[in-house]
């Protein structure tokens, strides 16, 4: 069985890439990846950083759930923290993926050479093909 890896960061392109993931591969095993990422401090006092990344991100997991009802798919869900681009990196190797879907949110000129584009390191070291969602 294909399995096929959909990274996704709640920005309309992840969705757009699930989406896409869902048409390309009817037949694929779907698995939706987030990475925690510490980049906002919660309004919360009660709440570390750490906490609010990681409900940020299960929240993210739950609406790719709702999007996979949508289209009656089953998706396997993964919530790791970690440096994006190397950890979808080694989750490909670890989980057997063949290919993988991703969103980019089109960054171009300064903005992308100085925030770098996680779907471009993706692509240039990813060992399976990789298809971007614009």
């Amino acid at each position: 069985m294909t399995r096929v890896l959909v990274p996704i960061d709640g920005s309309s392109q992840s969705t757009d890439a699930l989406e896409e993931a869902f048409d390309l591969f009817p037949d694929a095993e779907i698995h939706v990846l987030h990475v925690i990422q510490v980049t906002r401090v919660p309004s919360d006092p009660e709440m570390t950083p750490y906490e609010y990344a990681k409900k940020k991100g299960q929240a993210f997991l739950e609406d790719a759930a709702t999007t996979a009802d949508t289209h009656d798919r089953e998706i396997k869900t993964a919530l790791i923290e970690g440096h994006s681009a190397r950890t979808i990196l080694r989750y490909i190797d670890e989980h057997d993926i063949d290919h993988v879907v991703m969103g980019s949110t089109g960054r171009s000129g300064m903005s992308r050479v100085l925030l770098g584009s996680v779907a471009e390191a993706v692509t240039r070291r990813s060992p399976v093909s990789v298809t971007i969602v614009r």
